[in-house]
């Protein structure tokens, strides 16, 4: 058994088809029928059930093909982590980031990597947590940080939780709203509320929290995935921010927007974790990335 006869089990297995596959292999129908036939004689068990012009697996060939594409993407990681430690390099990095993961860890870990590792290439992919999800398995990037109440669990996925951050709604300075001795839904629904896309677990707690009206349906006028571009609008305006405090970090040391409470009060937990796939080994600049992450996203 070879590595060249698992890649070509999954290509029929792909095309349902000798004559495609063999063509996507850049062989003839004759050499890939013998590469696995010989492959069939060695396990003793039939692979492919050969029924006319149509190829379907058996339940020994389903097995094997499972098996076989742990075992062609192992390799393809041992021969990375070699040539990375070869050549004595960090490695370039892909990574992606969820709205508030991104709005916490974009910038300060772009500077990073500019002034310490210059010469590494990094790229940032940005959006919802099922399309970094698919970017992840794709192997379009190596880690994401998302929300981990939109994170759907899966065997192939290795799931680091972050530190829980403190969430809730911030105004800028000098808001009609910070005049008010009680603020309650009614009186912050008076003015925009801007947010990211918010989870259905949050939206649930919310309308338990504040009723009915606190739905983000209802509730968020302002939505978008850009969560500094959010702050702004903010800053600018007489719009509420809803959102983890981590993000206007800054603002808030400035003085540039405050936390309003809205009653009843609530004490509001974000949850996060680094995402990566489980079978993966992980590249020095991936640790890298980890460690970073640790150290910054954080209250």
């Amino acid at each position: 058994m070879n590595l060249a006869q698992l890649r070509h089990l999954i290509a029929v297995a792909e095309h349902q088809s000798f004559r495609k596959a063999a063509d996507a292999l850049c062989l003839t129908q004759p050499a890939l029928s013998r590469s696995i036939q010989a492959l069939e004689d060695e396990l003793q068990v039939r692979l492919i059930d050969r029924i006319g012009r149509h190829n379907t697996l058996t339940a020994y060939g389903r097995q094997v093909v499972a098996s076989a594409h742990r075992i062609l993407a192992e390799t393809a990681e041992l021969k990375r982590g070699v040539t990375l430690l070869r050549e004595g390099r960090i490695g370039n990095i892909a990574i992606g980031l969820g709205p508030t993961p991104a709005s916490i860890l974009m910038v300060p870990f772009l500077c990073e990597m500019a002034t310490r590792h210059p010469s590494v290439q990094v790229r940032i992919a940005r959006g919802a947590v099922d399309m970094l999800v698919q970017s992840l398995r794709s192997e379009v990037v190596e880690i994401i940080a998302v929300d981990r109440r939109a994170l759907r669990a899966a065997d192939d996925l290795r799931i680091e939780p972050l530190a829980a951050l403190r969430g809730g709604f911030l105004c800028r300075s000098g808001h009609p709203l910070l005049r008010q001795p009680r603020i309650e839904l009614a009186q912050l629904r008076q003015y925009p509320v801007a947010a990211m896309p918010l989870s259905d677990e949050l939206a649930r707690n919310l309308v338990a929290e504040l009723g009915p009206e606190a739905h983000p349906e209802r509730m968020v006028t302002i939505n978008s995935e850009d969560v500094s571009g959010l702050l702004d609008v903010v800053e600018a305006t007489d719009a509420v921010f809803f959102g983890i405090f981590a993000s206007a970090r800054d603002r808030i040391a400035a003085g540039r927007v405050q936390e309003i409470h809205v009653e009843p009060h609530v004490e509001r937990m974000g949850h996060y974790a680094l995402v990566s796939l489980a079978r993966r080994s992980e590249s020095p600049a991936m640790a890298f990335f980890r460690e970073f992450v640790h150290e910054r996203f954080c209250d």
